[in-house]
């Protein structure tokens, strides 16, 4: 069900893509991947060629979180798609693999180390600065050092909670820091590869289409196999009930309200419906939820710890590639059935709040 590396996963969306009759189009990036392999980010586009109505399903903008969006579009290519009749006038867009680098060495950032979901930057933002706290927490979010399964990680977190609060811990960790190019959740100093394909070809992939429904599948946030849906009310504010009334899934957070998660700069989200500013884009972040906050964090950490300041043939390197790999890919069967079979089923939802969109089509 899950691919066991990118390579499959690629090569099971094309496959699906085509015995689907699917429009697949392909778009190389400049990294390698192991043994100097050639990545790619995969588009598939399936019903009508001239929509005026398209849900979009990303995956692998957080690299190593594409097992799971892969899965689940892949289930989606062989299991829905051909039971289903589409409506006139209505397309399925799949982008497989935003960060293949990242998918292929089983990171979460793209090969300049930058979180591409800070790298979305709107015309108003720029490629500069990081949370005060970020700088105080540095030493400790990014040490210079191997990692090692001794370390006392969670007493060291304790006290730099203690210390700086658990509030400033919160904002300094996920919200997105362009000063730090070796650090967590670098956001890069200009757009990546990733956002420039999507620049120049979205719009294309979408064609006339008037009104998208996005979810850009991700793991790691929330309760275990639980689906999160993240969503920000400041562009379109008529999402919101469309969001509460279309989806079951367990969580609906809107991010800036009070209890919410933390808002992040540079995410794709608000990038994507500024570009297609004239259609009616509805953006959310699933969330697939793994383990609990600390050892995802974690994972993260030790993983870019490896990747600057380990031997790539270290014992050390492969349990903190392993530890990240856990953390967003869960070995449980259970798990990844679960995930699987909630994809699926949000995605029925999906198509099932398209009719509330446009009963008639």
């Amino acid at each position: 069900m899950f691919p066991s590396e990118y390579w499959q996963g690629r090569d099971r969306f094309r496959h699906a893509a085509q015995s689907l009759n699917c429009v697949l189009e392909t778009y190389p990036i400049q990294a390698l991947g192991p043994q100097d392999r050639a990545l790619s980010i995969d588009v598939a586009r399936y019903g009508s060629k001239s929509p005026h109505t398209t849900l979009l399903v990303s995956s692998g903008l957080h690299g190593v979180e594409g097992y799971c969006g892969s899965a689940i579009q892949w289930a989606l290519l062989t299991d829905v798609l051909p039971q289903l009749t589409l409506p006139k006038g209505v397309a399925v867009l799949l982008i497989h693999a935003l960060n293949p680098y990242g998918f292929a060495w089983n990171r979460r950032c793209n090969e300049d180390n930058i979180d591409l979901n800070r790298n979305f930057l709107l015309p108003e933002q720029s490629f500069t600065g990081s949370p005060e706290a970020y700088t105080q927490l540095d030493a400790f979010l990014n040490p210079r050092q191997p990692p090692t399964p001794q370390e006392l990680y969670t007493l060291k977190l304790l006290g730099y909670a203690l210390r700086y609060g658990v509030s400033s811990l919160k904002q300094a960790l996920p919200v997105g820091q362009y000063e730090f190019p070796q650090g967590l959740f670098f956001g890069g100093q200009a757009p990546a590869q990733t956002q420039q394909i999507l620049a120049s070809q979205l719009p294309t992939w979408l064609g006339p289409t008037q009104r998208i429904v996005h979810l850009d599948l991700h793991t790691g946030l929330g309760r275990w196999t639980a689906p999160t849906f993240l969503v920000k009310p400041q562009v379109h504010q008529t999402d919101l009930p469309w969001f509460q009334q279309t989806f079951t899934a367990e969580g609906l957070q809107i991010l800036g309200q009070q209890g919410a998660t933390y808002i992040c700069q540079g995410d794709i989200g608000p990038w994507c419906q500024a570009l297609m500013q004239d259609c009616d884009y509805r953006f959310a972040t699933v969330e697939f939820g793994t383990y609990p906050l600390l050892p995802v964090l974690k994972a993260m950490r030790a993983e870019n710890q490896a990747h600057w300041w380990d031997e790539p043939g270290s014992s050390t390197y492969a349990w903190a590639k392993s530890l990240l790999l856990e953390a967003n890919a869960p070995t449980s069967d259970e798990w990844r059935q679960a995930v699987v079979a909630k994809g699926i089923d949000l995605i029925h939802q999906a198509f099932a709040g398209l009719n509330e969109l446009c009963p008639t089509y």
